[in-house]
């Protein structure tokens, strides 16, 4: 038998052992039972199935927990040498798996009417090393699209502990389970904001009589996926030759001067790769560290975690290379029980974050400065030394270079990162929760009321030192490579005053009170009722309102020998941005669910554990698609302005804005939800099944086509627009022993499509109408090749876009009336996905475990725009363009013809920038090892390493497109080590 013993001082005695064992009601020992006590950590289960053993100097409670049934806790007393304790099978999976955080409470899986899905975080971290809730949430459930996305209808309301709140700074590690509510029915107490659904946090809290301390410690590297690739100085002025001999006008570039841009001294003649190794690394480090901890008793309970994290930059030069981020979090959850009745909890977040670093915007500059305009860095080897100018400086690089510029660019981020100062971004969160219970169950029982207050509070600002330089236009000799003069732009002055400055702020408060009551009658009938009052009020600095929600909620449930089930659930909402008597609406829904597997008829269905099945529908008023305040209201601008007294006074005119409407009212969303969700082959397989129709309507606009033209600026907002969703999901997962081997497969998949059902339009043409369309369509011009020749233009229809040449794309008319414009425009493609799913995987064997997950998506179309893709006129070149049109190449050209002038024809919304957005995505891969614990000398449950990596691996036709960031810090392909001791 193994026995874990606590350290000894050499005048202590091992205590006696005392025995028992755990079996099940029908007395077969239980496998896998945890044991925790609440004075120490010398318990622990046997070799033998359902035996353990324990220190006489236990004393008090036990905690027992496995897989399969209910937690439970037996007091001092009832246990002993030889004693048997006894655990209650579970009704549907076990402990903490089993219970569902849902609106303003917390119920078990197999009760829940709506459609809710749950993801535990401190399971799936054991085995990956997932950090933030983005990452969790992206292909891990069903009916999510991407991280904030609920089916595809819009972002969702993020409610942690209780209440509204940012999760960008909320570490996994902290979260104990994420609910995700998707129907009507399970979000509608939240009101006006959770119209597109709830992702509800929960963070880990303390447990009576189980002290936990995890500390995990991580060093990673991270490599930019994909990086732009622009053409060097001699093919850009090559190019830029053949672009204005396209556009009819003479080179500007000699072929002598192209090749000495091409083999001549880099600094008379440069070449400037913002992205090469000169100035860029090829990866940046990161890490992090932390540490948390929790237990307590009967009394109080507590859980803490501390942790640290610090990124490095690529940046290879200047101050650049010391650049680094640095987050310390510490978050305490406390639970107090401050009498029989009363219970409080108190909870505080602290996150610091300092960003250092260069001034300026890098990748900006990097994506739009060409390579030929200046060098950077001037040899100061290659100056006469009794250069005045040279003589006077009083500032240059290492003693080697002087800062290179012109007339025109004074300032770059070459010279910025050497000489241009530093700047630090300072990020402050604090978050406060206080929440009081009470058990009002001496008087009624079964009754209770609950409060929870927060206050959060968000601040960011600049520290920074700005340092002005001199950047010198160098004269070379005509004969050799030598600078004979300087020209001075700039001075050189540091004053070492820090600076603050960009700074903001955004405050969230929050409350509720909830009156609940919950009671079942002869283990027959449940039945449960809550009475809600709620508000959030979220204000940023720049907004002199800020968003406000407030309702007050009421919830009946009704179950029937947790068979039959009933959800009523409703929500009295207000607006502030409605006119005075339509700034109130009640919203309901009903859901009910019939667990059919607690059916006789069911009782031959051995392969069957569970089944449910889930219908819910409702109606949701809302005022988060209003984006401003008085839309009801006679508003009013200013246009233009007078003169009186004489021409010696003017004021500015005023101009009606909009209409008012005192019958402007909530817009809506409709829904029916229809669910199944079952459990297969003694807990081997679990399947959640739904099918979803929503309508959003009364949507609001200012609609222009039911009023006369001259009428523009009276025009009121109505409501008016209207579109509908529909779609379906499913989840399913699979575990299984084969041998010595555990296999856990997991799968969702999600179908979600739209279409507009009405809108404020009126077009000659009818498939330019978006009615009908998906919502998220894409419109443009029909693509239809290249012109070839000036007789294939006169040939053609007019393209209403400027001048055309051969070379320029060529669009399809489609209402033949001889003009190619905007009314030729029609539906081409929509931008998000119909089709997502998610894969993941993990397969142990020993002390051996690989995890892996990945997400994909199918059916949207992406649109390939911006100067990196759009060149024209004097825009950098990049590699995209070398297989442009050209007399040579028009029978294999891929990219239309190049311009030294803005070509409006070639470059807006059409079928030609169109590409497929599919792919399947390999987020997350993780290998780890548990370390067989055959000492206790640190009194430590479990020791674990891993190596992980992160964004390992697109798989896709255009990989290269979706991986490359333009005009800012590029994505990143993570690997890193790491270990996990548990004590």
């Amino acid at each position: 038998m193994l026995l874990f013993w606590p350290l000894l001082s050499p005048a202590q005695q091992p205590a006696p052992r005392l025995q028992a064992a755990v079996n099940d009601e029908n007395g077969r020992p239980v496998e896998g039972a945890l044991i925790y006590a609440n004075e120490g950590v010398d318990v622990v289960k046997s070799g033998k199935a359902g035996e353990f053993s324990f220190s006489a100097s236990v004393i008090g409670n036990l905690l027992i927990e496995a897989p399969g049934y209910e937690p439970a806790v037996f007091e001092a007393g009832e246990y002993g040498v030889g004693q048997t304790l006894i655990l209650k099978k579970a009704s549907f999976l076990s402990g903490e798996k089993d219970k569902v955080r849902v609106a303003f409470g917390t119920t078990k899986k197999a009760g829940l009417v709506n459609a809710v899905s749950v993801l535990n975080p401190s399971q799936l971290r054991r085995y990956d090393n997932t950090q933030t809730l983005a990452s969790a949430l992206t292909g891990m459930l069903p009916g999510m699209l991407g991280s904030s996305n609920i089916r595809g209808i819009g972002n969702a309301l993020f409610i942690v502990d209780g209440l509204p709140r940012d999760i960008s700074t909320l570490n996994l590690a902290e979260v104990e389970q994420i609910s995700v509510l998707k129907d009507i029915n399970s979000a509608i107490l939240y009101g006006n904001d959770a119209v597109n659904g709830v992702v509800l946090v929960t963070t880990k809290r303390g447990e009576a009589y189980k002290r936990q301390i995890n500390a995990q410690a991580f060093y990673g590297i991270s490599r930019p996926t994909e990086l732009p690739e622009y053409l060097s100085s001699a093919d850009y002025m090559q190019l830029y030759n053949e672009a204005r001999l396209n556009d009819g006008l003479g080179v500007q570039y000699s072929s002598e001067l192209i090749q000495k841009y091409r083999n001549g001294n880099p600094y008379r003649y440069p070449s400037i790769d913002y992205y090469s190794s000169e100035y860029l690394r090829s990866q940046k480090p990161f890490s992090r560290a932390t540490v948390d901890f929790s237990g307590g008793n009967s009394v109080a309970t507590y859980y803490s975690n501390i942790g640290w994290s610090q990124t490095g930059s690529l940046y290879n030069f200047g101050e650049g290379k010391g650049a680094k981020s640095n987050v310390f979090n510490i978050r305490g959850n406390v639970d107090l029980k401050v009498n029989s009745w009363i219970k409080s909890a108190l909870d505080a977040v602290v996150v610091l974050n300092n960003s250092n670093g260069p001034r300026g915007d890098y990748w900006a500059a990097a994506d739009s400065l060409r390579p030929n305009l200046f060098s950077p860095l001037l040899p100061i080897s290659l100056m006469d030394r009794e250069n005045p100018v040279l003589m006077q400086r009083k500032n240059d690089i290492n003693g080697m270079y002087l800062l290179g510029g012109t007339t025109s660019y004074q300032t770059n981020p070459i010279a910025n990162a050497w000489s241009g100062g530093t700047n630090e971004r300072v990020q402050r969160t604090f978050s406060f929760n206080n929440r009081i219970d009470f058990d009002l169950g001496r008087s009624v029982q079964g009754l209770a009321f609950h409060t929870n207050f927060s206050f959060d509070y968000f601040t960011l600002y600049d520290q920074y030192i700005s340092n002005q330089y001199s950047v010198y236009e160098p004269t070379w000799d005509e004969t050799q490579d030598r600078i004979v003069s300087l020209k001075q732009f700039g001075e050189d002055v540091r004053s070492g005053t820090q600076n603050v400055g960009n700074a903001s702020y955004r405050r969230r408060i929050g409350f509720y009170g909830l009156l609940d009551y919950n009671r079942t009658f002869n283990e027959v009938h449940t039945v449960s009722g809550s009475l809600l009052g709620f508000m959030a009020h979220d204000k940023a600095q720049e907004s002199l309102q800020g968003n406000k929600n407030a309702n007050l909620g009421l919830r009946l449930t009704y179950g029937y020998q947790n068979k039959y089930l009933v959800d009523f659930s409703g929500a009295y909402v207000n607006s502030v941005k409605l006119p005075p008597g339509n700034r109130t609406a009640f919203s309901p829904s009903l859901g009910v669910a019939w667990v059919v597997s607690a059916e006789d008829f069911m009782a031959s269905a051995t392969a069957v554990d569970f089944l449910k099945l889930r219908l819910s529908a409702g109606e949701m008023n809302s005022d988060a698609g209003i984006s401003g305040f008085y839309y009801y209201d006679d508003r009013y601008g200013t246009s233009g302005s007078y003169s009186w007294y004489e021409g010696t006074r003017s004021r500015s005119g005023t101009l009606p804005a909009n209409s008012g409407n005192p019958r402007l009212s909530f817009e809506k969303r409709r829904e029916v939800n229809f669910g199944i969700e079952s459990v297969w082959f003694d807990r081997q397989l679990f399947i959640d099944a739904n099918v979803f129709a929503s309508t959003y309507s009364d949507l609001i606009t200012r609609p222009q086509t039911i009023f006369p033209s001259y009428f523009t600026n009276y025009i009121p907002f109505q409501n008016f627009g209207k579109n509908a969703y529909k779609g379906a999901e499913l989840g399913l997962s699979y575990q299984r022993n084969i041998g010595a081997f555990h296999v856990a497969v997991g799968a969702n998949a999600l179908y979600a499509t739209s279409k507009v059902k009405k809108r404020d339009e009126i077009y000659a043409d009818g498939y330019r109408y978006r009615t009908g369309r998906p919502v998220d369509a894409r419109y443009g011009l029909i693509a239809d090749g290249f012109f070839s020749s000036q007789a294939d233009i006169a040939s053609h229809a007019v393209q209403a876009f400027g001048t055309v040449k051969p070379g320029d794309i060529r669009y399809v008319d489609q209402n033949n009336d001889g003009i190619i414009d905007a009314n030729d425009e029609k539906y081409i493609g929509r931008w998000q996905s119909p089709f997502s799913y998610g894969l993941n995987l993990k397969v142990s064997y020993k002390n051996l475990t690989l995890f892996a997950r990945g997400n994909g998506r199918s059916g949207a179309d992406g649109m390939l725009e911006g100067d990196y893709y759009w060149v024209d006129a004097d825009d950098k070149y990049s590699s995209f363009v070398l297989n442009r049109w050209t007399e040579a190449t028009k029978a294999t050209a891929t990219y239309p013809r190049l311009s030294s002038i803005a070509n409006t024809n070639n470059y807006r919304s059409s079928t030609f920038w169109l590409y497929s957005g599919n792919y399947f995505k390999v987020d997350r891969v993780q290998l780890t090892y548990d370390i067989p614990m055959t000492s206790n000398k640190l009194t430590m449950k479990q020791l674990s390493v891993f190596a992980d990596a992160s964004n390992l691996m697109t798989i896709s036709k255009n990989r290269r497109i979706m991986e490359r960031n333009i005009g800012i810090e590029p994505q990143y392909r993570s690997f890193s080590i790491g270990l996990n001791a548990w004590f």
